[in-house]
């Protein structure tokens, strides 16, 4: 593996060893705690893992029509009523699953990422927000994506973090 690839596997591994024992540890009576309340409807802890479940095989699945050189997502795709309808569709799933699909797209990314040539982590493609990404930003998207839900869940689970210098109340 060439020394780039090496450095965006190490940063998905970090990524995923600082979330995954978050994820697994979460209680099943904290699995109802609201994350998100705004929108449609409130999000739990178990939404967002779905929702996360979700993203991170769609996130493969961009990437992986990137490298064969196909569009990644339709211009006219809708990032929101995506979300919304796969978290309700991964409801159905049992938390265990969710975190099963989770480790699968995780392997099924470094794979990926092994599999790829250095050139082809410059190509360019559509991401779901409209932004542009390269290859290897899909990847590290992926890591960041997770990272941000999981700092949320912690929040909703244990308080906002105090601020730097704050007293305690």
């Amino acid at each position: 593996m060439s020394e780039r690839k090496l450095d965006i596997a190490t940063y998905m591994r970090t990524a995923n060893n600082e979330t995954l024992p978050v994820l697994i540890g979460i209680p099943e009576d904290a699995l109802g705690t609201v994350v998100y309340g705004e929108g449609e409807g409130p999000w739990s802890v178990r939404d967002v893992v779905g929702h996360l479940a979700d993203a991170e095989a769609g996130l493969l699945g961009q990437v992986r029509r990137l490298l064969a050189g196909e569009e990644t997502v339709p211009a006219n795709f809708d990032l929101d009523r995506w979300n919304r309808s796969a978290v309700r569709r991964r409801r159905e799933r049992t938390y265990a699953q969710l975190l099963d699909d989770i480790r699968t797209a995780f392997a099924e990314a470094l794979a990926t990422l092994e599999a790829a040539s250095d050139e082809a982590l410059d190509l360019v493609g559509r991401h779901p927000s409209g932004e542009s990404l390269t290859a290897e930003g899909y990847f590290r998207r992926m890591a960041d994506h997770r990272r941000q839900h999981v700092a949320d869940i912690r929040a909703a689970l244990t308080g906002p973090e105090p601020s730097p210098g704050a007293e305690p109340v």
